[in-house]
């Protein structure tokens, strides 16, 4: 079982070095402004599920490995943390992120520009949260 929570760890962390590394600058150098929007709203739904789908399996590989008599609250919390912030980055951050990139195709304004960059990193944020959170679980020797 801790094997397969490690690779779920690092499976989440590969696939989000992935897009950082090699997805995103590829979108934004290959397509133009509406074609990249389409497909990153595209993308973004699916790695979020992956992501509570990867936090709500911390969650149960973490409660399967307390059978032994000791809590694995670290790992429950961590996969607790990853589930709701994926969560509200799919459900509420991403719909308001692209609302406000609607508005700045629409009419730009320093104001849109600033509340973009703003949700775009609390997206980020969330992610750089759950990934130090999941090292730290592994690391932690669990």
């Amino acid at each position: 079982m801790l094997t397969t929570l490690h690779a779920l760890i690092f499976g989440w962390l590969g696939a989000v070095t992935m897009f950082t590394l090699t997805v995103s600058p590829t979108v934004f150098a290959v397509l133009d402004g509406p074609q990249a929007s389409s497909f990153l709203r595209a993308y973004f739904p699916r790695l979020f599920r992956y992501e509570i789908a990867v936090g709500l399996a911390i969650i149960g590989l973490s409660i399967a490995l307390s059978a032994n008599g000791t809590t694995y609250h670290y790992g429950i919390i961590v996969g607790l943390m990853v589930t709701i912030l994926a969560y509200l980055n799919l459900r509420i951050i991403m719909p308001m992120v692209n609302g406000v990139s609607d508005q700045l195709i629409n009419a730009p304004s320093p104001q849109m520009k600033k509340k973009f960059a703003l949700l775009h990193g609390l997206s980020v944020g969330f992610f750089g949260i759950n990934g130090l959170a999941m090292i730290t679980l592994f690391a932690l020797g669990y």
